[in-house]
């Protein structure tokens, strides 16, 4: 019997947890390799723009940063209309083929080189848009309930282990092939783009549709087989008929809806309306954190101790995004899960306030070229400091939450909206960080910190906690005020709304997810208590045992 400290699971405990949720694991890595070929395109860019044989070669530095966009904007339709499983597919194939088009420039015609790139980056970047909604849909939809939060951010994990990767593949072609001007260089890298893809296409193949999709389909023997599988029980196991019978009673009014009718279902209510805003709202915070700033400054910092360009580069990018893979790696297999998602968003969130506030009093005191000083290799260490608390919050969680908020028959529709206000939000703090660091160093990073700060509000003031609450039951806390059981939620909760955390303790208190699935889904509760506000109502909670003398779970939440 294994030794774990509160929230963190002992050896053997995550043993018991990967015998039991294999399936579900390799289900989510394989996903997520969606997320990876997401990352390598865009560090992959990155490096090639800046590259000597491909600026020589197109004469431009530029690339455009919404081409994923428009793949964002079809996934509502096309993973509505044909599944999640055929958008993957069609998201691989489209990447792939925009590959090969990057790869081939200018090999029959020169001349029309600069042309057939753009053609090639917008049929790319479709898939990339596609492949970036779909992901984080599939997996929550998919996954069990207390690993579910662990799963749909391996997405993030892949990503930005695909940047770091598409760095040091640069970093090696570069210093290989000479002479520098040679276009094997950038025609080697975006062919090298193809592997991730490839990859994710052939496990592809092992998986099955979304199980809500299914059910929304109507195609209820084939979803509680998927349950099943996932779960590695029989199809007859009492978890699996309770979870489908929870799943089909949430489409029951709302299934096979049409683009515009989910359109008209997402404004029926603020609620509801505010649950699909939910995502798009992270989605802009996560963007609005700041983390570009870090990624244009940081080469400053390295050249001002005295490094030269490429080592610079390599501390700044290469082992920057190293850590960012190992500390995204440590939040996902400790936290996101032990902690829920609000607590690691206020606390990463105010880790990177307190490091952009820093970086913004030492570039105003320090300009660039000033003599070193140990408050420079102080700027270093904030540089990577800044990365752990964007790894364990606004980084990862943000992929989670946004899925797990809107209600299902919307899910689609609200994932399309957030993975669009990212990749928009993307291109705007891109183009506009340079400009702003040019005119006020220090101002920019004042400004992300009081930004970084103002998304720790929001995540305490109106943010539910939705950890351990199957999809079907995330409406729950979205009843009666929101306010109310945002802070009931939030760290200290205990003390200002003791009626709600005697029904419901902190997330602290929770079984870790170490805990084998079946032992926490056999005490989740099989219904859920609706209240309207003003009154009292219950939240199911997976570690919660049920009432002997009725069954269910009885709890004073006042809202």
């Amino acid at each position: 019997m294994g030794f774990s400290i509160k929230g963190i699971a002992s050896p053997s405990e995550l043993r018991e947890d990967m015998s039991r949720n294999g399936r579900a694991y390799f289900m989510a890595l394989s996903i997520s390799f969606g997320g990876m070929f997401f990352g390598w395109d865009t560090g992959l860019i990155g490096g090639v723009l800046g590259m000597e044989s491909f600026q020589k070669y197109y004469r431009t530095s530029e690339d455009s940063g919404v081409n994923a966009v428009f793949g964002a904007m079809s996934a509502a339709y096309i993973a509505g209309r044909w599944g999640r499983r055929i958008a993957l597919w069609v998201a691989g194939v489209i990447f792939i083929i925009g590959s090969v088009v990057q790869t081939c420039c200018g090999l029959a015609n020169r001349d029309t080189a600069l042309d057939e790139l753009y053609v090639g980056r917008v049929i790319g970047g479709f898939g990339v848009g596609l492949v970036s909604v779909v992901v984080p849909l599939y997996i929550s939809e998919s996954a069990p309930t207390p690993i579910r939060g662990r799963c749909t951010a391996t997405m993030q994990l892949l990503n930005v282990t695909g940047i770091m990767l598409a760095y040091f593949v640069n970093l090696g072609l570069t210093r290989s092939i000479s002479p520098p001007d040679n276009p094997n260089i950038w025609r080697i890298a975006f062919a090298l783009q193809m592997l991730p893809g490839v990859i994710f296409m052939i496990l592809l193949i092992f998986h099955d549709e979304s199980p809500r999709w299914l059910v929304d389909r109507g195609r209820i023997d084939e979803a509680q087989k998927v349950l099943a599988k996932l779960r590695r029980v029989p199809i007859d196991d009492p978890d699996v008929l309770q979870t489908l019978h929870e799943i089909k009673e949430s489409f029951a009014q709302q299934s096979k809806l049409t683009l515009l009718q989910q359109f008209k279902a997402a404004g029926e209510s603020k609620k509801i309306a505010y649950r699909v805003a939910l995502g798009p709202i992270l989605m802009f915070g996560q963007q609005w954190t700041g983390t570009n700033s870090i990624n244009y400054y940081s080469p400053r910092i390295f050249k001002s101790l005295g490094m030269s360009g490429g080592d610079a580069g390599l501390f700044a990018t290469g082992i920057y995004g190293v850590v960012k893979v190992v500390f995204t790696s440590i939040a996902l297999a400790s936290a996101i899960e032990q902690f829920g998602r609000k607590r690691p968003l206020i606390f990463g969130g105010l880790a990177q306030s307190y490091c952009m506030f820093f970086m913004g009093i030492y570039s105003a005191i320090r300009p660039e070229g000033s003599p070193i000083v140990p408050a420079s290799y102080a700027a270093i260490v904030h540089v990577y400091l800044y990365v752990v608390g964007y790894s364990f919050g606004w980084g990862s969680v943000p992929w989670v939450a946004g899925t797990e908020a809107c209600p299902n028959h919307l899910r689609a529709l609200a994932t399309t909206f957030a993975l669009m206000m990212q990749w928009l939000m993307n291109f705007v703090i891109a183009r506009i960080t340079p400009v702003l660091l040019e005119e006020t160093t220090f101002g920019t990073f004042l400004l992300f910190g009081a930004t970084c700060f103002a998304m720790v509000l929001f995540a305490v003031f109106f943010m539910p906690e939705t950890q351990g609450l199957a999809l079907e039951q995330v409406s729950s806390v979205f009843e009666g005020s929101i306010l109310t059981q945002s802070l009931a939620d939030s760290p200290g909760g205990t003390f200002l709304f003791r009626r709600v955390q005697a029904s419901r303790p902190g997330l602290l208190s929770r079984t870790s997810t170490s805990t084998s699935t079946a032992d926490s889904i056999k005490k989740r509760d099989a219904g859920e208590v609706r209240a309207a506000p003003g009154e009292l109502r219950t939240l199911p909670r997976l570690d919660e045992e049920p009432c002997h003398e009725t069954g269910d779970r009885r709890g004073d939440i006042a809202v």
